[in-house]
């Protein structure tokens, strides 16, 4: 069991470096190719627009044929993907192609590591285990940041992207060689029929009264996430007068404290509030508005200490909010559809993701930043009152039906 968790964080944070990565080598394309902001920035967009496309069809197929095979396939083939990137990428425009192709296969990677984790431990250690993997992510991200621009800075941007393959393939064979599907314990379970249409899916999940309230909880609280993440180290030079080096430094200690945060709080859910995630993902996303609140409305000139006691809970509970938010998606996914059930649940925060950061520039430009701010806290704070209020005997319907 615990070996599948130590399998599951490897692969994860194998594919973070190859799609995190993306984020990290976009000052380096700026300059290579002559690019503006705006222009640099597709590189972004084209990883998630390949997610988007894929994940649907990608979650039927781990349903179909399970996490193995098509985890395994697919981060190989993100790995080839990059290493065609650094060799056949002369013009920017190609390069877009193979990042938005390299993001569809990346798609895998969160359903298929969400569904080993589903078969193999059973509800009472699903929150730790979940957390330990999904701490993989801003670990990879991490590495990321400490490997590739300096490779990029050697010897040019393809040695990096071809780094991104290397660690992508290892990521791919270790999972393959290691993993099996049919646990022996109560926990693991084989796939029970051919997954659902989307359509039907939709339907069955729409009987699910939790589901629903969860999802849109996702959906704001991926929009505040990634658009914290895009416009924290801004906000603080234009808005509080804070030099961008000081503001990148505070920014980087809210991510550091994400990491252990993932671990954490659904490790405490379980412990001090068994059967009640739903609840408890209220509770954090509740802390998460206020913190983001103090930040959001300091005045310029605000003391660093003011700084890090809005930006260490944002970052403890902006991050490390997740892991409590997909794993009740998972556990409330019919039995032959639960790889399907999180893609689809992830495409709609990807789609968050990807128009939050746009729409909150557009009203910062065109107002100010404070509206900016309201208008992405305040879905936060109404989409989590509703999950403070479930009732405790639909909290435990999760864990009879898994």
């Amino acid at each position: 069991m615990w070996v599948v968790l130590a399998l599951a964080v490897t692969t994860q944070t194998a594919g973070s470096v190859i799609s995190q990565g993306i984020y990290t080598l976009v000052p380096f394309w700026k300059s290579a190719f002559g690019l503006s902001p705006a222009l640099a920035s597709l590189a972004v967009s084209a990883l998630n627009g390949g997610q988007i496309l894929s994940m649907l069809g990608l979650g039927r197929a781990i349903d179909r044929h399970g996490e193995r095979l098509v985890l395994s396939l697919t981060l190989i083939a993100a790995a080839l993907t990059a290493f065609a990137a650094a060799a056949f990428a002369s013009t920017y425009p190609v390069l877009l192609l193979l990042i938005l192709i390299l993001g569809a296969f990346y798609a895998s990677v969160q359903t298929g590591g969400t569904r080993a984790i589903l078969r193999w431990f059973p509800p009472e250690r699903r929150g730790l285990a979940t957390g330990c993997r999904q701490a993989a992510v801003p670990l990879g991200t991490a590495l990321a940041a400490l490997i590739l621009p300096s490779l990029a800075a050697w010897r040019g941007w393809p040695l990096a992207v071809a780094a991104q393959g290397v660690i992508g393939i290892f990521g791919g064979v270790v999972f393959w060689l290691l993993y099996r599907e049919n646990a022996g314990g109560a926990a693991g379970r084989a796939p029970v029929s051919s997954p659902p249409k989307i359509r039907d899916l939709v339907k069955a999940l729409g009987r699910d009264t939790p589901f629903w309230p969860v999802l849109v909880a996702g959906i704001a609280m991926s929009a505040f996430q990634f658009t914290f993440t895009a416009y924290a180290i801004l906000f603080m030079a234009d808005r509080l007068g804070l030099p961008i080096v000081a503001g990148a430094a505070l920014f980087a200690v809210a991510q550091l404290v994400g990491i252990p945060s993932r671990i954490l709080l659904p490790w405490l859910s379980d412990l001090l509030w068994p059967g009640s995630r739903i609840r408890s993902l209220g509770w954090i996303m509740l802390a998460c508005v206020l913190a983001a609140a103090l930040f959001a409305f300091l005045p310029k000139g605000a003391p660093h200490w003011a700084l890090v006691l809005s930006l260490v809970p944002i970052g403890v509970f902006g991050i490390g909010w997740f892991p409590l938010f997909i794993l009740e998606i998972a556990e409330t996914a019919p039995k032959n559809a639960t790889a399907s059930t999180i893609s689809f649940a992830w495409m709609l925060c990807m789609i968050a993701m990807s128009l939050a950061p746009f729409a909150f520039g557009l009203v910062a430009d065109s107002l100010n930043y404070g509206t900016a701010w309201a208008l992405l806290i305040v879905p936060v704070f109404v989409t989590a009152i509703p999950l403070c209020k479930i009732e405790k005997t639909m909290l435990g319907r999760c864990a009879v039906r898994t």
